[in-house]
């Protein structure tokens, strides 16, 4: 906000920046930035905003003035929220999802930092191993560190280790900002209890707090306390396997309604709404009260709704540890990493998938091995979450799940294909990519042996194009981190001589479907 003014951006595939009056709520100006437009902030001197972009994988400048962006620059992979260091010379800016190949020892979402004179990436800070779905950042008052707040995906491990509370974690990542590195991550969860879905994170001198969306808390941290441990330290390697860590520096404070995921620290106030039930909570930091206020009494939910909820939920899960969107973040889509699941047997890790049309393209999993995607959800909870889900509620998984659209690719030119991407089509023609990528699904739902090493006999399943562009990694085990590289490193479907210029119209039509 800057005066009588605010400044929102729109997320959709046409994503822009508007100017909205607050006295009158018109719009004075729409100005376009980038697909997945979020997270709008004002420069200190109120003469730019800086939008994260996220699904054009950039952050825009705009000019106030002249109400146009000026200045855009790339970062890693869906970038969600920035903090500017406190002499304004960087730009920390997270990225929900790791942006590489998943068949490695270390599998990492980056932190982008961005200087601001140039406007340019200097460099990409990769925190805890098994990091993604980076929601949230801040910068602590002196400056010194920026927070940022993600899930751990244990993805070396086998799932088997749920049991344990060791498959996915919640973790704030510590990043020194004068020598823009990471120093550790600290667990929020305990032995006994997980705190899954770790979304929002700011901080005073006093005190540090981060929601979680999936057990409907806040953490309420001794922040001069937790940073005096953090530094002594020894093996700051070891701190992302220490769940003592917060023992006697943290409260986790009950709030109400479903689903808290931002929170606004003002002055001795924490304002927390619950995505799922509209119930904003007000907590007294002097006492650590809560008061709630529903700002939608009576409201209904669809089958819809209710399934979102269920989704996101990790109340009913063994100690709270994950949800379903611990492994399928970002509206049910996947985290970028390889996991070794107990359904088919141990010792084979597989990428994950995304939801998107799930329940029209079975069967389920790379591997097949659930013939149809609403067995899948109810066997992903019994052997994932350890509990059998109500029928009622596996219903409205299916309905929320169903419901899932794909988003606009960003490579689109005014929703049509690009130039290149005619070319690219093409070039899937005479590939006959269409054998096995066909129908409007661009699937043939059929099991084909493709690559070394099959672990099973009918193969892999063949996945879904649509909407491609959004779930790196790629191939069964997610060897290719980009899609140029499946076609050009790993040969993937080439079995004619295609020029380097092909690929590259290939991998542009591919990515805007």
């Amino acid at each position: 906000m800057r005066g009588n003014k605010a400044y929102v951006t729109t997320f959709k595939s046409a994503g822009k920046l508007q100017v909205l009056l607050l006295e009158s709520g018109r719009i004075e100006s729409s100005i376009p930035v980038g697909s997945g437009a979020c997270y709008p902030m004002l420069s200190a001197d109120k003469k730019y905003v800086y939008v994260c972009n996220q699904f054009s994988n950039t952050v825009s400048e705009i000019d106030l003035a002249s109400r146009k962006v000026v200045r855009t620059t790339r970062v890693l992979r869906e970038p969600k929220g920035a903090v500017f260091s406190k002499d304004g010379k960087y730009m920390f800016v997270t990225n929900f999802l790791p942006a590489q190949r998943a068949d490695v020892d270390v599998v990492a979402a980056c932190v982008s930092v961005i200087e601001m004179k140039s406007f340019k990436k200097v460099r990409d800070i990769q925190i805890a191993n098994g990091s993604n779905a980076v929601n949230g950042i801040c910068i602590t008052p002196d400056g010194k560190y920026v927070y940022v707040s993600h899930n751990l995906g244990r993805f070396a491990v086998p799932t088997s280790q749920l049991q344990q509370g060791w498959m996915n974690t919640s973790a704030f990542s510590v990043i020194d900002v004068a020598k823009q590195t990471y120093l550790g991550s600290v667990l929020v969860d305990e032995p006994e209890k997980g705190a899954a879905g770790v979304w929002s994170i700011a901080c005073n001198e006093a005190r540090l707090f981060i929601t979680h969306s999936g057990t409907h808390e806040v953490s309420v941290i001794d922040h001069p306390a937790m940073r005096k441990k953090f530094e002594a330290y020894a093996n700051k390697e070891n701190l992302s396997y220490d769940l003592h860590f917060l023992y006697g520096l943290r409260k986790r404070i009950q709030l109400e309604g479903n689903g808290p995921r931002l929170l606004l620290l003002k002055g001795n106030t924490l304002l927390i709404p619950t995505y799922f039930a509209d119930i904003l909570n007000v907590v007294d930091l002097d006492n650590l009260g809560v008061k709630a206020v529903d700002m939608n009494p009576g409201r209904e939910e669809t089958k819809e709704n209710s399934g979102e909820k269920y989704f996101n939920d990790a109340t009913n899960c063994f100690q709270g540890w994950q949800s379903c969107t611990g492994c399928h973040p970002g509206e049910g889509r996947a985290d970028g990493m390889n996991w070794d699941l107990m359904n088919d047997g141990v010792g084979n890790s597989k990428n994950c998938k995304s939801m998107l049309y799930s329940h029209v393209t079975a069967p389920s999993m790379i591997s097949g091995i659930r013939e149809t995607a609403e067995w899948a959800v109810r066997a992903g909870f019994k052997f994932i979450q350890f509990f059998e889900v109500k029928e009622e509620h596996a219903v409205c998984v299916d309905a929320y799940l169903k419901a899932l659209r794909p988003l606009p690719s960003p490579l689109l030119v005014n929703g049509e294909l690009s130039e290149k991407a005619k070319e690219g089509r093409k070039v899937f023609d005479k590939l006959q990519c269409g054998e096995c990528h066909s129908g409007p699904y661009y699937t043939d739902q059929k099991m084909h042996r493709i690559g070394d090493n099959i672990e099973f006999e009918k193969g892999w399943d063949t996945p879904t194009l649509i909407e491609v562009w959004r779930t790196a990694p790629y191939l069964f085990n997610g060897r290719a981190a980009t899609m140029q590289e499946v076609f050009e490193v790993q040969k993937h479907g080439i079995d004619k001589k295609v020029s380097k210029k092909e690929i590259e119209a290939l991998t542009e039509y591919v990515n805007s479907l």
